[in-house]
């Protein structure tokens, strides 16, 4: 009697013993992409800012979408920008960004960045919004079909925000192309390669 009733229990035990797998930790699965991208926690601004440049090393558009605002991103384009393409950002919200980013990265391009003039000094992050000044990035896009090399050099003001736990950019504002440090020659903004994709 005293068997019959201890059968289930021993059972049990049994049981949990041999499947263990499914308490087990596993790892996390890669991005649907088939690309794993080991991006910073978006714990600061600059976290933040630096994940987009892994994004763009990696083609990983994920990793872009992460890292732009959840709620209301804005993108302002710089003047040139806005003359080579009426009428194409107005408008430009969350929807808009990541349909260019998805469009870009699947136009078969190889990207170099950075993000950040070596020298740019990093504001601390306060408060639940930070505004970074005069941020100038450079950003160099080779067709893989024809070998042709764009580069994308700006400045630009992006504001960060915080929601929830995390931070992210809320606005980019570009305002005006920058010189090649080495040829002197004045480069387009991101500006106009959201506006060649957008347009298309």
């Amino acid at each position: 009697m005293l068997l019959k009733r201890r059968f289930p229990l021993v059972w049990l035990v049994v049981l949990l013993s041999t499947a263990g797998c499914f308490f087990e930790p596993r790892e996390a699965a890669a991005p649907a992409t088939g690309t794993s991208v080991p991006y910073f926690d978006k714990i600061s601004s600059a976290n933040v800012w630096a994940n987009l440049e892994k994004s763009l090393a990696a083609t990983h558009a994920p990793g872009w979408e992460d890292n732009i605002s959840q709620n209301a991103f804005i993108y302002i384009p710089d003047t040139d920008a806005e003359t080579q393409f009426p009428g194409v950002f107005v408008g430009w919200d969350r929807a808009r960004e990541v349909a260019f980013i998805n469009n870009f990265y699947n136009s078969d391009v190889t990207i170099t960045a950075q993000m950040v003039d070596d020298d740019f000094v990093i504001p601390p992050d306060t408060g639940t919004e930070i505004e970074w000044e005069n941020v100038i990035y450079d950003v160099t896009v080779t067709s893989n079909a024809d070998n042709s090399v764009t580069r994308y050099r700006g400045s630009a003001i992006i504001t960060f925000r915080l929601e929830g736990n995390f931070w992210y950019i809320y606005q980019w504002r570009d305002q005006q192309g920058e010189s090649d440090p080495t040829t002197g020659q004045l480069l387009p903004t991101m500006g106009v390669l959201r506006g060649t994709f957008a347009s298309k």
